[in-house]
């Protein structure tokens, strides 16, 4: 491996092996070297949740072996960290040497947020983003039977599907007073609510402390109610890792900031996937990323793309309940909305699984137009509603 490449890629993530094959669209020749901290090649982040828990395996959810990475005319650096980025001489500074780039592509991905809680830094306290946490996690549930979730988005709910299936006694405190604001209208999030009996769900608390005598043994709220727990899995929602970005002068919001091609406002530096935003929106998704990445890409080796529409819904399925939220939920408190419901949540129909009959169904209208939905139930017509809001097609997405 030597140590100047045209093509440096921070990050082992689905935005970064995007960008790599985008710029293989344009360039066969130059190698590109890849540069990860974790210890393993990329692999399926949403599977972390999505898959069985019982049954999980890293190896199950590698994207790539080492034939794709050689075959791709990659050098792939793992278990190495990133220390800064020099852009007026073109340097990358790692844990294990100095590299010059061409170009550089800033895939650094995302960080959970862990509230400052007390007790948060006990050893029975994860969140989840890698695949040693749910290792770990599977070790808790041996351990012990009893689980609080701090947080209850789409992380947090399907944690706590989950970990009931594998005869957890869960919990889920959210601080907010309703489930997933940002995806939901407060009477979906009710409807949601009220559909799960796999554990129990407290909205609008405030948590003060996880505490124990050396481990963890319950929750406490600032109102003075205690949980039990063996262990404790914070969703809290994630941070941007813009440090690197930041200290090398790229221009950061929330995330690193980048247009249309994905360029930041340093030249010859890209950025995309859970690190970037672009209009001041950054979904964090796996389509974010593999959309991103690949204009990134592109442009890294003299292309001319831009980001076009990808699928930025929510989906949940579970054994218990499925869910699907896309689009504008009511949120925009300048513009009008009209509603539709179809409530199909008691049907009067003989089915042999009769979850897969009930459906609650709202819509949501702006002049007209149909702009956001949420179904909760029977997920039918999802695909149907998908493609209306968001303008793309199943062989799109």
């Amino acid at each position: 491996m030597n140590n100047i490449y045209k093509y440096i890629i921070l990050g082992n993530g689905n935005a970064a092996l995007h960008a790599a094959e985008g710029i293989r669209e344009m360039d066969k020749e130059n190698r590109i070297l890849m540069i990860s901290d974790e210890d393993v090649p990329a692999y399926s982040r949403p599977m972390l949740t999505k898959t069985p828990l019982r049954s999980y395996s890293l190896e199950r959810t590698i994207i790539h072996d080492a034939d794709w990475y050689e075959a791709m005319g990659i050098d792939l650096m793992l278990d190495t960290k990133v220390t800064g980025i020099d852009n007026s001489s073109r340097i990358v500074e790692t844990s294990k040497g100095s590299y010059f780039y061409t170009k550089c592509i800033y895939a650094l991905g995302a960080g959970n947020f862990v509230p400052p809680i007390k007790g948060a830094d006990m050893p029975e306290v994860r969140t989840i983003r890698t695949y040693k946490d749910i290792y770990d996690i599977k070790r808790f549930c041996v351990e012990g039977q009893k689980a609080v979730i701090i947080g209850g988005g789409v992380i947090g709910l399907e944690a706590g599907f989950e970990l009931a299936r594998y005869g957890i006694d869960v919990t889920v405190l959210e601080v907010l007073p309703m489930l997933m604001p940002r995806l939901l209208d407060e009477e979906s999030a009710r409807t949601l609510e009220k559909s799960i009996d796999s554990f129990k769900i407290y909205t609008g608390v405030s948590v003060e402390e996880i505490g124990g005598n050396g481990k963890v043994e319950y929750v406490k709220l600032a109102d003075g109610r205690k949980f039990e727990a063996n262990f404790v899995v914070v969703s809290a929602g994630v941070r941007a890792n813009t440090a690197l970005a930041q200290a090398a002068g790229i221009k950061c919001g929330r995330a690193v900031m980048i247009n249309e091609k994905c360029e930041t406002w340093s030249k010859d530096i890209y950025a995309c996937g859970d690190c970037a935003e672009f209009e001041n929106v950054n979904y964090a998704l796996w389509s974010q990323a593999k959309a991103q990445g690949k204009v990134a890409g592109i442009n890294a080796a003299g292309g001319k793309a831009t980001v076009e529409a990808f699928d930025h819904s929510m989906i949940i399925n579970s054994p218990e309940i499925s869910m699907f939220a896309c689009g504008d939920v009511g949120k925009n408190p300048e513009l009008t909305y009209t509603t539709e419901i179809d409530d199909n949540s008691q049907p009067a129909i003989f089915g042999v699984n009769e979850k897969y009959l009930k459906s609650y169904e709202k819509r949501f209208y702006v002049d007209g137009k149909l702009v956001g939905a949420v179904i909760v139930g029977n997920l039918a017509r999802m695909q149907e509603l998908k493609e209306k809001i968001i303008g793309i097609k199943p062989a799109e997405v």
